[in-house]
């Protein structure tokens, strides 16, 4: 015949068991808030706020770039003798990030983007991929625009209504967090000239 219990080991036992539920059910929220659906689709221009700042502060940028040449090869109006391959360094003040680029010559240009008051927010379920329970994990791409502003090389490619935007590309669930962002692109657009310099976030960095 099985022993009852002390009153207090039963209490304490019944504490435990609500306690491990409760945790179990915490967790198991919090992940849902994360969780994404089939065909989930969200393309917003939001408010560049402190917690995205604080996000987009931790990337940081292998020291590889490279210049898209495309098809015209060298013909890129706004770069001087372009070249494929560039070394790049990334200087951020609080408002401003100056993306420093080198090529295999010594010659040296940067562009200069001024952080803007709101952020392009692009996430969709590419239809491809696993899903973990939680939903499937999201393409993604957070993007900053501000008028161009540059030195040396890319001189020719600012001012006069030309445009630099910043894609950060990544992956990951329904909360988005900078470990997530795996590549970066830097767009030059506008009437003058249109390019594409693009590289690798160094994951190991962060």
């Amino acid at each position: 015949m099985a022993t009852p219990l002390h009153p207090s080991r039963a209490v304490l036992r019944i504490s435990l068991s609500l306690a491990a539920l409760a945790l179990i059910a915490a967790t198991a929220a919090q992940a849902c808030a994360c969780c994404t659906q089939t065909a989930w689709r969200r393309v917003e221009i939001e408010k560049l706020d402190a917690a995205r700042r604080d996000e987009i502060a931790q990337v940081r940028f292998a020291k590889a770039a490279q210049l898209m040449l495309g098809e015209a090869g060298n013909a890129i109006k706004g770069v001087a003798d372009p070249e494929q391959e560039y070394e790049l360094t990334v200087t951020r003040a609080k408002e401003r990030w100056a993306f420093s680029f080198r090529d295999r010559k010594g010659r040296a240009g940067t562009l200069v983007l001024s952080l803007p008051k709101t952020i392009s927010i692009f996430e969709v379920d590419p239809r491809y991929g696993k899903d973990d329970g939680q939903g499937p994990a999201l393409y993604k791409e957070w993007k900053l625009t501000a008028s161009a502003a540059g030195d040396g090389l890319f001189r020719a490619a600012t001012g006069g209504g030309q445009k630099l935007t910043l894609v950060l590309h990544g992956r990951g669930n329904g909360c988005t967090s900078a470990d997530q962002f795996t590549h970066w692109t830097l767009l030059v657009h506008g009437p003058a000239d249109t390019f594409t310099l693009y590289g690798k976030l160094d994951s190991d960095a962060q």
